[in-house]
């Protein structure tokens, strides 16, 4: 096994600018010398003279060298030893900038590196343990239902047995949805610019999603309201179709049978502004504050099944667009998703 020494500056690493020191001083006694010489009427005796200053001057330069250098190298070397800690997997180094000096703006640097590499090492670690543990409870129903059936066989009657196929079907559909997401979620953390961008009626993109949750609505007998026309909008579909399945899909999900949901749109001088609304169950400020969390699920709602991955997908794709989405809601009175998109 290789050891790994630690990188350190030593001043014999910088002899080539005592080197350069003593040139200096020599060009510069013996170019004074000449100038005393030619210009002030010195002698040529008093002017080669002046060689015998050589020594000292190269001394006094070659000390005032040493000690810059020293100093130089010891903020390097707390620099080199911070960065063979964060090498080793010390994530919790940060260099001191009480005495950093002209180092303190590569310091500060530093320590924010570091405080980057410790939140994503944590967002890492946390969204590996809950989607482990939104993996884990549709996967043990499906193999428990499944399990059960052939345990059975034809010992169930024929309405019990449909109901745990439900069952197997709904987790199995929860699975594929929250993998879908995930991935989704994914790829518009790592986006930075949205790309593939065309101009579309956006009214029309809002009335067809309505159509593909048109089961759900009808299923829970939903009411739906629409006011919007010659909505246009300069932006990539695909993922602006995903924003509003999303938020239609959160306003099916928490809105009570033989409920509301509206949704209006309108265009300002450079913006688009559209509003979801429903009459559901509403959250606290302390849930709209963190709704658009990953994987943040509220308590109080725990009975409607969800993964907590697509208000987040929500949000980040609207923010690549430049705008912003709100959320203005109260406990049993329903909430109002507003969406801001910038036309520009």
């Amino acid at each position: 096994m290789r050891h790994k020494s630690k990188p350190r500056f030593r001043l014999v690493q910088f002899r080539w600018i005592f080197a350069v020191d003593c040139i200096v001083v020599i060009g510069g006694v013996m170019a004074y010398g000449a100038v005393a010489e030619c210009w002030l009427g010195m002698t040529e005796a008093d002017a080669l003279s002046m060689v015998a200053v050589i020594p000292l001057m190269a001394l006094v330069v070659g000390v005032s060298t040493a000690i810059i250098l020293h100093s130089i190298r010891r903020r390097m070397g707390i620099l080199l030893d911070g960065i063979q800690a964060v090498s080793d997997g010390k994530l919790d180094t940060e260099l001191d900038c009480k005495n950093a000096g002209e180092y303190t703006a590569i310091y500060q640097g530093f320590n924010r590196m570091t405080a980057e590499l410790r939140q994503t090492k944590q967002e890492m670690q946390s969204f590996v343990n809950d989607l482990s543990h939104e993996f884990k409870t549709p996967i043990t129903s499906i193999a428990g239902f499944a399990q059960y059936l052939m345990d059975t066989g034809d010992g169930i009657e024929s309405p019990e047995r449909m109901q745990y196929l439900q069952v197997i079907t709904e987790e199995s559909l929860r699975l594929s949805n929250l993998a879908q997401n995930t991935l989704l979620l994914s790829k518009v953390e790592a986006c930075e610019i949205i790309t593939e961008k065309e101009r579309y009626d956006l009214s029309e993109q809002l009335r067809r999603c309505t159509i593909l949750l048109l089961p759900k609505l009808e299923q829970k007998d939903i009411s739906l309201e629409m006011d919007m026309d010659g909505l246009w909008y300069t932006g990539n579909a695909e993922l602006m179709e995903q924003v509003w399945l999303n938020l239609l899909n959160n306003a099916v999900k928490f809105t009570p049978e033989h409920g509301k949901i509206g949704i209006t749109g309108r265009q300002t001088e450079d913006a688009l502004v559209l509003a979801f609304s429903d009459n559901g169950v509403g959250m606290d400020e302390e849930t709209a504050a963190h709704i658009f969390e990953k994987y943040y699920q509220h308590d109080t709602v725990s009975a409607v099944r969800g993964n907590g991955i697509g208000l987040s997908i929500v949000a980040r794709i609207v923010a690549l667009c430049g705008g912003a989405v709100q959320v203005q809601s109260a406990p049993g009175e329903g909430s109002t998703f507003t969406v801001r998109l910038p036309l520009a």
